[in-house]
Order: C-alpha cells, then sequence, then structure tokens
C-alpha cells in the first residue's frame, strides 16, 4: 500500500471513529427534566377486631426534578427527586370502648370504659361507650424513584420500572375524637355534656410527649361525674410513655416499588401515570395501640400493624 492510500485509510478511519464517537455522545447525553401533578394516595393495613377502619383515597400534590440518561435509542435509566405528599382520610368506630384520659389539671388519669378494683382493670360491660375517630393524614415525603425506561414506541410510550426511597419531612393529621354512649353520639342534636369529643392537630414530628395544642378545657358527665379534658390534646397526648425519643408515629424511612407510563406529544411534553407501593411498616409500632382492649394493668395493648402507603400520581412533564 503506498503512501497516499495509507493517508486516505487514516482520513477515512478518523471521519468514522468520528462520527461514532458523536453518535454515542449525544445517545449518552442525559435529558433533564420538570413534572408535576396530582397524587391520589391511601394507606393500606389491617383491621383490628371489632373494630371498624377505612382508609379513603386523598388528593395531594407531586412535583419535582427528573433526569433521564439513554444508554439505547430505545431504553436507559431515570432517576427523580420529587416532594410527593401521602396519607388518607381515616376512619374508626368501635363498641364497648374506652378511653384513656391522662391527668389533667386538678382531675386525675382517668380511664373510661373501665372499672378499677384494686390495682386491676375489667372491661365495663353495663354500658356501652363508643370512640369514633376520624383524621386527615397529611404526610409529605422528598422521594428518590429510579427506575429502568423502555420505549415501546419512538419518542412517544414510554414504560418505567423501579424503586424508591422517601425521606418523610412534614406529618400532620386534622380531625376529631368522639366518646359516649353510642345513641348520644348518633343524635341529631347531641348534649356536650354527655360525652367527650377533642379537636385533632396532630403534628407527629414536632409533637412532644403531653403536648397539648389546645389548652381549653371542656367537661363532660359520664357515669354521673362532671369531669374536664383538654379540647386539643397533641399526638402525643394519649400515651403511656414518658419520653419519645426521636421516633415519631409515622416512620422517617419509606421504600418503595413504582411502574408507571409516558406518553410524549413531543419530544419535550408529556403526560404519565405512576403506581406506587411501600414494601416497609410506614407507622411505628410502640405507638400502634388497640382502640378496643387494654391490658389488665390498665396498660396499651401494642398491636404491631405493618402498615405500608399506596398511591397513583397523575402528571404533567417537560424535558429540556
Amino acid at each position: 500500500m503506498n503512501f497516499n492510500k495509507r493517508i486516505q485509510v487514516i482520513f477515512f478511519s478518523l471521519i468514522v471513529i468520528t462520527g461514532f464517537d458523536a453518535k454515542c455522545q449525544d445517545l449518552l447525553k442525559p435529558k433533564f427534566g420538570l413534572r408535576a401533578g396530582a397524587s391520589f394516595s391511601t394507606i393500606f393495613g389491617p383491621e383490628e377486631d371489632g373494630v371498624f377502619e377505612q382508609h379513603k383515597t386523598t388528593v395531594r400534590v407531586a412535583a419535582g426534578a427528573t433526569i433521564k440518561v439513554p444508554f439505547h435509542e430505545q431504553f436507559g435509566v431515570s432517576a427523580e427527586v420529587v416532594f410527593v405528599q401521602k396519607g388518607s382520610y381515616f376512619t374508626a368506630s368501635a363498641d364497648n370502648s374506652y378511653l384513656k384520659m391522662p391527668q389533667y389539671g386538678s382531675e386525675q388519669a382517668h380511664i373510661y370504659g373501665y372499672n378499677k378494683n384494686g390495682n386491676e382493670y375489667t372491661k365495663n360491660t353495663i354500658n356501652n361507650y363508643k370512640q369514633k375517630t376520624g383524621m386527615n393524614i397529611i404526610n409529605g415525603y422528598i422521594e428518590i424513584p429510579v427506575m429502568f425506561y423502555f420505549e415501546a414506541v419512538d419518542d412517544k410510550l414510554q414504560f418505567d420500572l423501579g424503586a424508591s426511597i422517601g425521606f418523610l419531612i412534614s406529618s400532620q393529621a386534622l380531625g376529631t375524637i368522639k366518646f359516649g354512649d353510642a345513641d348520644i353520639l348518633d343524635a341529631d342534636n347531641p348534649d356536650n355534656t354527655q360525652f367527650i369529643e377533642m379537636d385533632l392537630d396532630f403534628k407527629y414530628i414536632k409533637d412532644t410527649i403531653g403536648h397539648l395544642y389546645n389548652e381549653t378545657a371542656k367537661s363532660a358527665k359520664i357515669d354521673g361525674t362532671t369531669r374536664y379534658y383538654p379540647r386539643g390534646p397533641g399526638a402525643y397526648y394519649l400515651t403511656d410513655l414518658t419520653e419519645k425519643q426521636d421516633q415519631h408515629y409515622f416512620n422517617i424511612l419509606d421504600i418503595g416499588l413504582q411502574a408507571g407510563v409516558s406518553y410524549y406529544f413531543t419530544k419535550g411534553l408529556r403526560i404519565g401515570a405512576r403506581v406506587n407501593y411501600s414494601f416497609i411498616d410506614i407507622t411505628t409500632d410502640k405507638y400502634d395501640y388497640s382502640m378496643k382492649d387494654l391490658n389488665n394493668d390498665g396498660s396499651y395493648i401494642i398491636r404491631n400493624d405493618h402498615d405500608v402507603n399506596f398511591g397513583v400520581q397523575v402528571f404533567v412533564g417537560l424535558q429540556f
């Protein structure tokens, strides 16, 4: 091979290599984006025997930043940092229940629905005291999903599958607790002196043991005795514990599976849906009490329920 032909081969090879390298760089070039939308969320968990419990789906928000790294024209890896609200509207009711009230002002600690004989507590079977709880649970997470994606139709239809880790940064529940005779609670115009009703504004991360967000006194006349109680208990007011020890009702960590689909109207505009399901317990067992019964010594019965988040996110996304 003469010198000129060698130069031609080298020159042609450089063109091919340069073109291939440029194509690889373009293929592996990350794409950044934003997405925002609605989060339809609820909580799954076991029901206690003799207690009607229900978690209803609520609508929250989800928004964050995305990065998409292609390994091929049709598949690659994407990662996101998303603020997402989860939770549910939780209701529970139980007949022949109890309410354990701590000491409040000059009022001594008292357990409604139980009789005390010496150091032993027994269920009061004469009166049917019903407890009703309703609360809107709002948990905010910083969530990091890492997903494998596959484009079934080039630049149009995309499927995602992966896992996520979430960190709880805010946690609140708003609602009421009612306790008393079932007929009184169901009446259209109940006599407020005959049953206990407390407003709830639980801040699970900030509240401390024994905290009251509203110390205003209310009164109830149950079993013929008038007693006073606070209008607004904190998240850890109705507990046997004396120290919180940096453990909240909801665990800080949430790990789950995610799957989704997106449709691209253009290379930069898409709509999508994402399903997520937790596979670790999102609640702390130390605050998971039976709503129906107490131990013989009057202490709470720990249930150790396994509760998980389940949600569907619907969003609009921009990609750059």
